[in-house]
């Protein structure tokens, strides 16, 4: 995966350059911070990197497989100056897929454990609920989701236009069709996510092997965490309080470094 500067998956957000933090999350369209700035500000002595796969799918890359951002993420890490010692790889809700890769990626060259917490593997149900979670801020979600066993990109391309229709269409209706592009922005966020969800939908590796990274599972839901590829008995649980669907709380950033300060 090819990409300029101002598209790279990974960024540095604390100083350290030993005993590094990756953390996969999603960004917000709020000026809530994410779950990599809350621990960047509470781990203290450990560079703590941000792995954006949706900035990455935001520019002309309609869709990129798991394994290609994964491999984009290990590359720029192994550059970063900041790769010495043991590695934590956090992977919130839906990006534990990816966090999961990069963590096997690294683990080959060095000591590393992939932190998943409340983690979810999307699945079509996951991808469809959210395609017309979108559509629904527009209108009534009347369209039809994609066949989602098409050809990635034709499938991301089609959910982008079923929103640009929408959007035009309530423009229209309100006499602002001239208004439709200010919500370009928007569209293009919404096409990343989807397009990273159906990264995720797509994936098919469940094999795991004793070479690869270790995983620890941070959940609200412990009787009903999976890991592909994983007994329950082959991984550390640990349960948290239960916490607000799709949201990341200052309480729940404090019990992850927390956890990341005893490792």
């Amino acid at each position: 995966m090819t990409h300029s500067d101002d598209e790279q998956i990974l960024r540095r957000l604390s100083p350290g350059d030993a005993d590094p933090i990756l953390v996969a999350d999603f960004q917000a369209m709020s000026m809530a911070p994410r779950l990599s700035e809350m621990l960047s500000e509470r781990v203290r002595g450990r560079a703590v990197f941000q792995i954006d796969p949706i900035g990455a799918l935001s520019a002309d890359h309609l869709y990129a497989p798991l394994p290609e951002l994964a491999g984009a993420c290990a590359g720029e890490f192994s550059s970063s100056g900041a790769d010495r010692g043991r590695v934590l790889v956090v992977g919130h809700c839906s990006a534990a897929p990816l966090a999961l890769h990069v963590a096997d990626l690294l683990a080959p060259a060095r000591s590393v454990t992939a932190v998943l917490v409340n983690p979810t593997w999307p699945d079509d149900d996951h991808l469809t609920a959210k395609f017309f979670e979108f559509l629904t801020r527009f209108g009534p979600a009347t369209r039809p989701a994609p066949d989602l066993d098409a050809d990635p990109c034709l499938v991301v391309s089609a959910m982008e236009q079923v929103f640009r229709d929408e959007i035009a269409a309530l423009a229209a209706s309100k006499g602002l069709s001239s208004s439709a592009g200010v919500f370009s922005d928007l569209i293009v966020w919404y096409r990343a996510w989807l397009a990273f969800l159906l990264a995720g939908r797509n994936d098919t590796t469940t094999e795991r092997t004793a070479a690869q990274a270790a995983v620890t599972v941070l959940s609200d839901s412990p009787s009903t965490v999976t890991v592909p590829g994983l007994s329950k008995s082959a991984f550390p649980l640990r349960e948290l309080p239960p916490q607000p669907v799709g949201t990341v709380t200052p309480e729940l950033a404090e019990l992850v470094a927390a956890h990341i300060a005893r490792c």
